[in-house]
């Protein structure tokens, strides 16, 4: 048997491993001159191990087994950022503590417990708010505020189209568990598994269209059209969504697809001039939060981290327009520390056309079902992809249980 896999990224790589291991004839094909695909690490500082920043993917949180199990196997380490991804101070808006936000996220995760998944996180928060209001019930108005903020850069999307689900999770926990990084950057996972793969893992090979009927399926590419027996797609929602496909698919899966949103987020680093403590704060504002971490090391690297989440908050921060609003916020949001203005690298994924998203979000109006119909095999093609992943979406957690 021979298949070829469409992307090689997490769940791509992963797939091919496990196939490859089976004894079966793979291929995977990746348009990118690098493996990971939305997961990337970069030296700030060129020939600096001391400067690995994610480009993409970054935390690795509470449950991540398959990633843990995937660190174990190629001989890789995790380490401890020091901050917390799950706490982070809120700035910028109505006076409220850090203890008093996780009380109310308390409340409004298990207001969202009892309501179905199509009302909108939007929807629960002013449900809360005005069966308690003031401060009697535990939630305040800055509290939710600063929740809604924390929200819509998680899910990289807007509150109001958000499902309620997204109050709840691993990645909307609100007390202060470890944190973690893998030792010299997340992507070494890809470049482990790739290494094990060899010459089965093609780069600079974009896949144009697919074509399938009940006996095979074909890849063209560039170079021509290559015959399998299956075809696994793994990448990103925004790319596999508009794919050419002859016959075309279902419209079962077209509208799973139409249903999930495409989250949009961008990152920016700055080199500092004076050490910094490990630290983490939230922007209510301007819908991005900003972190300072350790290293494998044990060091607090010299780089001040931000990550924004959703299109308004990338549009407050001009940040289609660079890094020049987006350092000037910063500055402003975060005094105590020394940015090097001249050491910035603004990160994006709208543009790439290998992406065309950061990671999808779980609206009001997607199903419960969605996820399995988005990896529903169609005849001989098959998905796969962290949107595939229901409760584990847009994690790299996701991709690899996918």
């Amino acid at each position: 048997m021979r298949v070829i896999v469409v992307g090689a990224g997490f769940a791509g790589l992963s797939a091919a491993w496990v196939l490859a291991d089976s004894g079966v004839d793979v291929t995977v094909l990746e348009a990118r001159d690098r493996v990971g695909g939305r997961v990337w690490s970069w030296e700030l500082v060129p020939g600096d191990p001391g400067t690995v920043i994610e480009r993409g993917a970054e935390f690795v949180l509470d449950g991540y087994e398959h990633l843990n199990n995937w660190v174990t196997r190629l001989g890789l380490e995790l380490a401890n950022t020091t901050m917390s991804y799950y706490v982070r101070e809120p700035r910028g808006g109505l006076p409220v503590t850090a203890g008093e936000v996780a009380t109310a996220a308390a409340i409004l995760a298990d207001a969202a417990a009892t309501e179905p998944s199509s009302v909108s996180v939007a929807s629960i928060a002013q449900q809360v708010l005005a069966t308690q209001p003031g401060s009697g019930g535990g939630v305040s108005r800055a509290a939710v505020e600063a929740i809604l903020t924390r929200i819509s850069i998680s899910w990289a999307a807007e509150v109001t189209e958000l499902s309620c689900r997204a109050l709840q999770g691993t990645a909307s926990a609100f007390e202060p568990n470890p944190t973690y990084r893998v030792a010299g950057g997340n992507q070494g996972i890809a470049h482990g598994i790739a290494a094990h793969l060899g010459n089965r893992v093609r780069l600079g090979c974009p896949v144009r269209r697919l074509t399938h009927d009940e006996g095979s399926a074909i890849v063209w590419t560039d170079d021509g059209a290559e015959r399998a027996d299956a075809v696994i797609v793994t990448v990103p929602l925004a790319c596999s969504s508009s794919m050419p496909v002859e016959p075309a698919l279902p419209a079962w899966k077209v509208e799973a697809w139409s249903r999930t949103g495409l989250g949009q987020a961008a990152k920016l680093h700055v080199m500092l001039t004076q050490p910094a403590t490990a630290s983490a704060v939230l922007s209510v504002p301007d819908g991005y939060w900003t972190w300072v971490a350790t290293d494998a090391s044990g060091v607090t690297q010299p780089i001040a981290h931000c990550f924004a989440g959703s299109m308004p908050a990338l549009d407050r921060l001009g940040v289609m327009s660079g890094p020049g609003d987006w350092l000037a916020r910063l500055a402003d949001l975060r005094p105590e520390l020394s940015l090097d203005v001249d050491r910035v690298l603004l990160s994006t994924w709208a543009e790439d056309p290998w992406a065309g998203m950061a990671y999808s979000a779980e609206r009001s109006v997607s199903r419960p079902e969605d996820p399995d119909l988005m990896a529903a095999p169609v005849g001989r093609l098959h998905f796969a992809g962290e949107h595939t992943a229901g409760p584990w979406s847009g994690l790299m957690e996701g991709a690899l249980r996918s």
